[in-house]
This record gives structure tokens, C-alpha cells and sequence, in this order.
């Protein structure tokens, strides 16, 4: 029976429906990723640990995705968005359960594995459900929104955690609370695949991803050039973001004296600035493209502003919301445009493959940065450097991206 136009416009209108649930979904996991950094200084001594293992905490999470993402990308082409996704927000609800019970810090280490098992699989769960349902029709800016309501995540984490731990003089309590909120976004999985089983209905037909996007691995050799370069540009950009949030905070206590939680706010500007300016990207790129440009603007935004806070004493809060603006240029523009550049039979490969390069560089500078702190007794100048140097290349990446779609005529 075909469906009435009134029922069609019923389900369309859903899209928005789905994106807020999408959003708080992983909410829950961006909160369970930033809970540890403002409590990072607690954690250290109350684990008596060194930095480079504290970062460890942020390596093992990406340790798995090396081979993870794309398995996870198999896994939706092969079983569907409603079963994967449900598995890897099990997994994610797993890990952060164990992360919060352990005593033992090896235990916290198989917690925070676990949960990125599931954690970066969700998140290419994400962008295919996005695509699915906003298909040719604001993609740009239901990424955007999806950002912003995910990155209250890392702003609630970065401002409430430490809160938590001087309110209770307990550093596992923000850890558990993160736990409760992960369960939460569990649940709310299956709010969304009840919506996404009745839009299959509606249309009577078998889920897209199962019959059109199947994986093949010699797909990998038929990308662009232009793929290769936004994928390299998401590993550096992310790299010079990423683990800087997860050191910040301690940071600026020890450079400017501030205290976890005043630490906590002003890294959670970062978090502020890519909330309010991603969906307003997203929207200028739906509307005129130019999406390689935007990439550029943000990547050269990190250099200025790493060298402010390594070689200057200047007040960190301008920097922080700058970066909040790099942190919204690149991601705006970044993942909508992996759609244009690749067939949608490959979607999900191409998620599962940029996100798997991405997390290569996530593992080695989350350790770095840790260790290049501890070579310098504490001192973090060196490592903000590497960041801005990370920055640099993400430029220059970005120029090529650029000079590749041109020659492509994307």
C-alpha cells in the first residue's frame, strides 16, 4: 500500500525528532570521555600514577579503533544500524561501569578500552543515521546540531566533575555519575531505533544500509586523493584538540594557578565557542559550500593560539573560545562533506576508515603529550608546541585537500 503524502510529511517531520535523541544519545558518551580530565591531578595522585599514564586513559579509549571503526562500519552495512548501535552502546555502558568500579588502575585501563570498543563505533552510527534520515536536505546543519547537543556532553563533564569531587571529596563519584549518564543514553538508543523501525515501515522497504551499502574491502582503493587528505586533516586537527582538552585543565592550574574547577570552565570555553558557531557553519555550508576554505580558516586558527598559551602569560580565556571557533570551521565542514566525496554504497567504509586514521593520531599524541610533560618535570610548554605544530600540518593538509578538489571538481 503506498503511503499517503499526510503519513510521508509525518515521518519527514521526524528527522528532528531523531537528531535530538542522536544528539543525547551521545551526549552520554562525549560526558564519559571528558569526565576524567578535570579530576585529572586527583585521579594522578589518588592512583599514584605518572602523566603518561593518566594519558593512557585517553590511549587506551582509542587503542581498539585502529581495527574497531571498521569492523563497526561492516558491522552496520552487515546487521543494521538498530542491532550495531545497540551493541556498541552496550559497550560503552559496559566500559564506563568498569572504569568507576575498578581499584586497580589496569582495570580502569580495560574500562576505558571497552568503552571506546563502543564509543567511536556509536559515533559512525551517528553519522549514518544522520545521513539516512537527512539524506540530500540540511545535512551540514543537522551535523552541526548534532555537535552542539553532543558537545554539552564535554561541557557538562568539564564543569561538573570536579564540582562533584569537592562537593564529596570523592573522585569516583563524577566517574560514576558519568556511568548513570551513559545508561541513560543507552536507553534512549532504543527510543530511536522503535522511530527508526516504524520509518522502515512506513516506506516498506528493507533498511538502506542492508541492501545497497554492502562492505567491500578493494572500495578502500577507489577513494580520491581528496578522501586521503580530509582524513589526514581530521587526524592532526583532532590530535591538536583532543588531547589538549584532556591536559588542560591541569594546565592551567599549573601555569596560571587556577584551581580544577576554574581549570574545568575555562577548558570547557573550548566546548562553548564549537556549540554556539558548528550549527551556524554547518548552515553557511548547506547554503554556499566552500567547505576546504572553512578547513583551512580553522586549521590556521590552531597555530596562533597554541603559541599564545605555550610561549605567552596572556589570559587564556580569548584563546579558549578561539579555539572554540577552530573547533566549529573544521567539523562543520568536515563530515558533511565525506557524503560528497564518496558513493553512498561506500558511506560507511569511508566513516569507518577516516575514523580509524583519526584515532591512530589520537593514541600516539594523548601519550605524548603526556610524556613530553613528564620529560619536562611538569613543565607543558613543549607539549602545547607539538600542538601547534600538529596545526600547522593540518594546514597544510588542508591547502592540499583543497588543490585535489579543485582538480576533482568537487
Amino acid at each position: 500500500m503506498r503511503m499517503t503524502e499526510e503519513t510521508r510529511q509525518t515521518v519527514f517531520r521526524l528527522r528532528w525528532l531523531v537528531l535530538f535523541i542522536m544528539g543525547l544519545v551521545i551526549f552520554g558518551s562525549y560526558y564519559a570521555y571528558d569526565a576524567v580530565s578535570p579530576i585529572a591531578d586527583f585521579i594522578i595522585k589518588g592512583m599514584n600514577i605518572t602523566r603518561a599514564q593518566y594519558g593512557l586513559l585517553f590511549s587506551f579509549y582509542y587503542l581498539p579503533n585502529f581495527i574497531m571503526v571498521l569492523v563497526g562500519g561492516i558491522l552496520l552495512d552487515k546487521i543494521g544500524i538498530r542491532k550495531a548501535g545497540t551493541l556498541f552502546a552496550a559497550l560503552c555502558a559496559l566500559g564506563v561501569f568498569l572504569t568507576a568500579a575498578s581499584k586497580v588502575f589496569s582495570l580502569m585501563l580495560v574500562g576505558r578500552l571497552i568503552y571506546g570498543l563502543g564509543s567511536e563505533s556509536l559515533i559512525i552510527t551517528q553519522n549514518k543515521v544522520l545521513s539516512k534520515w537527512f539524506r540530500g536536505k540540511e545535512l551540514a546543519l543537522a551535523f552541526g546540531l548534532n555537535l552542539t547537543v553532543a558537545r554539552l556532553g564535554t561541557f557538562a563533564a568539564l564543569n561538573t566533575a570536579a564540582r562533584i569531587q569537592e562537593w564529596s571529596g570523592s573522585w569516583r563519584l563524577a566517574i560514576w555519575v558519568s556511568s548513570i549518564i551513559m545508561f541513560v543514553s543507552f536507553a534512549l538508543f532504543f527510543v530511536y531505533s522503535s522511530l527508526d523501525r516504524a520509518k522502515d515501515r512506513y516506506f516498506q522497504r528493507e533498511m538502506t544500509e542492508g541492501k545497497e551499502e554492502k562492505f567491500v574491502f578493494r572500495d578502500i582503493f577507489r577513494f580520491k586523493p581528496s578522501f586521503w587528505f580530509v582524513s589526514l586533516l581530521c587526524m592532526t586537527f583532532y590530535s591538536a584538540i583532543f588531547p589538549f582538552t584532556a591536559f588542560s585543565t591541569v594546565f592551567l592550574q599549573t601555569k596560571f594557578g587556577f584551581t580544577a574547577v576554574k581549570g574545568g570552565f575555562y577548558t570547557s570555553l573550548v566546548i562553548s565557542g564549537s556549540m554556539i558557531f558548528t550549527p551556524l557553519f554547518g548552515f553557511v555550508a548547506d547554503k554556499i559550500g566552500r567547505r576546504a576554505t572553512m578547513m583551512i580558516a580553522g586549521s590556521l586558527i590552531l597555530v596562533p593560539v597554541h603559541l599564545t598559551l605555550a610561549l605567552t602569560h596572556f589570559a587564556p580565556a580569548v584563546a579558549m573560545v578561539v579555539l572554540g571557533i577552530s573547533f566549529s570551521l573544521v567539523p562543520a565542514a568536515m563530515w558533511p562533506a565525506i557524503p560528497i566525496m564518496v558513493e553512498e554504497k561506500r558511506l560507511g567504509t569511508a566513516f569507518g576508515l577516516m575514523t580509524l586514521i583519526q584515532n591512530v593520531g589520537l593514541t600516539l599524541f594523548n601519550w605524548l603529550a603526556g610524556r613530553l610533560t613528564d620529560l619536562a618535570d611538569g613543565d607543558y610548554t613543549n607539549t602545547i608546541l607539538m600542538f601547534a605544530s600538529l596545526g600547522f600540518i593540518g594546514l597544510v593538509f588542508s591547502l592540499f585537500l583543497k588543490r585535489a578538489a579543485a582538480r576533482e571538481g568537487s
